[in-house]
């Protein structure tokens, strides 16, 4: 039987282990917990790691840390350019479709001219789950139909409806009498109406000082439900519940109601800004929703400058 080598002695840690005990501390747990938290250091890397290989911004950024050349368009991780994929697959009529959903992409660092997102699919299932309750084909299909038939629009009609009749000076007393209206509509909760226009009320001198509401005489947040939806049937698509089929038949439905809604990518995404605002109220998200409005329609390498909307 061959004889077990020993382990060389490290005169830095038996040194180690001397001070430790001359302190009174047991060196054999201090070794224990040391091993422990190089297990977690560890751990913690192959989760990164883990990560990264599903990301491919993430990728990128590996390779030009490696001295590679960055691939596509990774450089706009760094400043406010869209992300757009140069090999996107989509057909001009697709592709027109996806990038309604623009301003959810956009925000969220997604590619604008991809079916995919891209994102890693354990935090897709997450976000749906935590901000939509959706964990099923039934679920996402359940939402998608919400928000195509009522959705939050159906909240800002009624709050509309009431502030266009009244001078502005009279919109904070015109509200308190939303909540009798919204019991008869079983689809509304009177909660949530007040809430909404409280936030109208509140959001309307920020958003026309941007042009927003500007050429629009009966305000419309259609994009807001629809742009949400479009970017749920990507997320379906990537998590599949949905096929890529179905999840661009749906886009190109929703787009369509969308076309007809509005006059142009402008428009869409004043309806989009406008609904957010509804949904958040004024403050820091709000504000670089609107930023962001501005990108989308203005820098070079967006979509929206390319596509035409006719």
């Amino acid at each position: 039987m061959a004889e077990e080598k020993e382990e060389p002695i490290n005169p830095m840690m038996e040194e180690m282990k001397k001070q430790w005990a001359a302190m009174g501390i047991d060196p054999n747990q201090m070794l224990s917990y040391m091993n422990n938290a190089m297990g977690m250091q560890q751990n913690i890397q192959d989760q990164l790691n883990q990560a990264m290989g599903s990301n491919p911004f993430l990728q990128n950024l590996m390779g030009m840390a490696a001295g590679q050349a960055p691939a596509g368009d990774m450089l706009n991780m760094f400043d406010e350019s869209p992300e757009v994929k140069e090999d996107s697959d989509l057909t001009p009529a697709e592709l027109k479709a996806v990038l309604c959903g623009a301003n959810i992409a956009y925000g969220n660092t997604q590619y604008l001219n991809t079916l995919s997102t891209y994102c890693p699919v354990e935090d897709i299932l997450e976000g749906l789950e935590n901000a939509w309750n959706i964990g099923s084909r039934e679920d996402l299909l359940g939402t998608l139909d919400w928000l195509d038939k009522n959705g939050h629009k159906a909240y800002f009609d009624i709050i509309w409806a009431k502030l266009s009749t009244l001078p502005k000076a009279e919109w904070r007393a015109g509200i308190k009498g939303l909540a009798l209206q919204a019991l008869v509509d079983t689809n509304i909760e009177p909660e949530r109406l007040m809430t909404y226009a409280t936030h109208i009320l509140e959001g309307y001198p920020g958003l026309l000082s941007h042009g927003i509401f500007a050429a629009a005489k009966t305000p419309d947040v259609t994009a807001w439900d629809l742009t949400r939806a479009i970017n749920l049937c990507r997320f379906g698509f990537d998590v599949e519940y949905l096929t890529r089929d179905e999840a661009l038949q749906k886009i190109q439905e929703f787009a369509q109601k969308l076309y007809s809604t509005y006059d142009s990518w402008k428009a869409l995404s004043e309806g989009y800004v406008t609904g957010f605002a509804m949904w958040s109220g004024e403050g820091d998200a709000l504000d670089e929703r609107i930023e962001q409005h501005g990108v989308l329609l203005q820098h070079p390498k967006s979509p929206w400058t390319k596509v035409s909307w006719k």
